[in-house]
């Protein structure tokens, strides 16, 4: 079977700097989890949605519960949303964007999947700028990430950094056009 591109909303992070849970603060009326969903979901892709297990209740009254992926690996930080989403669909590549890209635009995800579609054979498709990956607007391939679970159960993973995977796989980095849809929100506005 040919892998099959997924969209990945990631909301699971603690939100310490922002101190609420960033998925759930409202943009046009719609929780910025749901504005992210939409983005991937307009481009053609099946959504799901990483969050915690504290998140559980809140976001099942937003989001169907199958679309619901709870973190449950065994690590710390956005690698175990993006290994419990690959374990559930471990033949899918995955595009994840994190909750709180809500100013990224269509014409930046055209882009990255255009290059993913037209350039196979690499394990990961991130933009960068000025030498710094920007993780949450990536492509991550299902044999990537097969290697990094296979890394973690064997207790070989030491890393978890998700800049780490780049530095270390066969990655394909695209310039930033319009570096504002980069803009994230760590802090309340």
């Amino acid at each position: 079977m040919k892998n099959k591109l997924m969209g990945v909303v990631l909301c699971g992070g603690e939100s310490k700097r922002m101190g609420l849970d960033k998925g759930l603060l409202q943009k046009d009326g719609q929780p910025w989890a749901a504005v992210i969903a939409d983005k991937l979901a307009q481009q053609d892709l099946e959504v799901v949605i990483s969050i915690s297990e504290l998140q559980k209740q809140s976001y099942r009254n937003i989001f169907p519960k199958r679309t619901l992926i709870i973190d449950h690996i065994p690590i710390r930080g956005p690698l175990n949303g993006l290994l419990s989403v690959h374990q559930r669909f471990p033949d899918h590549d995955l595009l994840l964007m994190a909750c709180d890209l809500t100013e990224m635009d269509e014409g930046t995800l055209n882009v990255l999947i255009g290059i993913y579609r037209q350039q196979p054979g690499h394990e990961f498709y991130v933009y960068r700028h000025n030498g710094f990956a920007e993780p949450f607007c990536a492509i991550y391939t299902a044999a990537a990430l097969a290697g990094v679970l296979q890394q973690q159960e064997s207790g070989e993973l030491k890393r978890y950094s998700l800049h780490e995977r780049f530095e270390t796989g066969n990655t394909k980095y695209l310039t930033i056009n319009e570096l504002s849809v980069f803009k994230n929100f760590n802090h309340p506005l």
